[in-house]
C-alpha cells in the first residue's frame, strides 16, 4: 500500500527543532536572524518607503520589499538564507498546493522540511488585531505553520495609532502577557510563550512567538489628518 506521505516527507527525515539546530551554529542565532529582519526595515525607512499613496497590496508589497532588503543585508558567509513565501507542507491535504507563510529562514544545504516561519499582517488601526491574532491561533499555535521550529515571528504593519496600544490589544486578545525581548530593548519587539500540540501524540511542547511591530501610515490615515 502506498504511503500518503509526500515525496519531500519520504525523502527527508523529520528534522531536528530549528532553534536547537541554529543555536549550535551560534548561541544567539535567533537574535542574529531577527536582527536581519530589523535591518531590513531600517533600510526601508532610509528609503522612505511610503504606503500613504495607495490602499492596494500594502501587506504583500511591504513583505516583498523587506524580503529584498533582508536578502541584501545578510552576508554571503551566513549558513542561513531568507526565503520568500516558504511552503508549510506538513499539514497540507494529500492533493492541492501547500499553504505558504510570508517569509522564513532556512539552513543552506539543510533539511528542506525545516525553516523559521515569519508571518505578516496589516493592522489597520491600533486595536484592530483580529486578523493578526487569528494567524497565530489558526496556524502557529496548532503547528500548521512552524511545525519543526519552537519559535516563529509575527510582523505587524500598523497603519495608524500607538504601537504600545497595539501591543496591549495583542496581549489582551491572545490572553497572554507580552514581554520585551532583551536583544532588542530599543525596538518594538515583544515575545509571548505558549504550549502547543504539533502532532497527534497530544504532547504539549513549548513555543515562543516573537511580535515585531512597524508603524506605517496608510492613505486613509493621511486623509483624516
Amino acid at each position: 500500500m502506498r504511503s500518503r506521505s509526500t515525496p519531500i516527507q519520504t525523502n527527508y527525515p523529520i528534522p531536528e527543532d530549528f532553534v536547537k539546530l541554529a543555536k549550535r551554529w551560534h548561541p544567539d542565532a535567533i537574535d542574529i536572524l531577527l536582527g536581519y529582519v530589523w535591518q531590513g526595515f531600517d533600510k526601508l525607512e532610509t528609503e522612505a518607503f511610503d504606503v500613504s499613496k495607495t490602499e492596494d497590496n500594502i501587506e504583500d508589497d511591504i513583505t516583498y520589499a523587506v524580503y529584498c532588503r533582508i536578502h541584501d543585508t545578510m552576508p554571503p558567509s551566513s549558513p542561513y538564507q531568507v526565503v520568500y513565501q516558504p511552503p508549510e507542507r506538513e499539514r497540507k491535504k494529500p492533493k492541492g498546493q501547500a499553504p505558504s507563510s510570508d517569509l522564513g529562514f532556512r539552513l543552506r544545504g539543510g533539511n528542506i522540511r525545516s525553516h523559521f516561519t515569519i508571518e505578516a499582517k496589516v493592522i489597520p488601526t491600533e486595536r484592530a488585531v483580529s486578523k493578526y491574532i487569528n494567524e497565530i491561533k489558526s496556524n502557529l499555535l496548532i503547528g500548521r505553520y512552524s511545525t519543526f521550529s519552537s519559535e516563529a515571528a509575527m510582523l505587524g504593519y500598523v497603519l495608524s495609532g500607538s504601537l504600545s496600544v497595539t501591543f496591549e490589544a495583542i496581549s489582551k486578545s491572545l490572553q497572554s502577557p507580552l514581554y520585551p525581548y532583551p536583544a532588542f530593548k530599543q525596538r518594538h519587539h515583544r515575545y509571548s510563550d505558549h504550549k502547543r500540540r504539533v502532532n497527534n501524540t497530544g504532547i504539549l511542547t513549548a513555543f515562543r512567538c516573537h511580535h515585531l511591530l512597524i508603524l506605517f501610515h496608510s492613505v486613509s490615515h493621511v486623509k483624516k489628518n
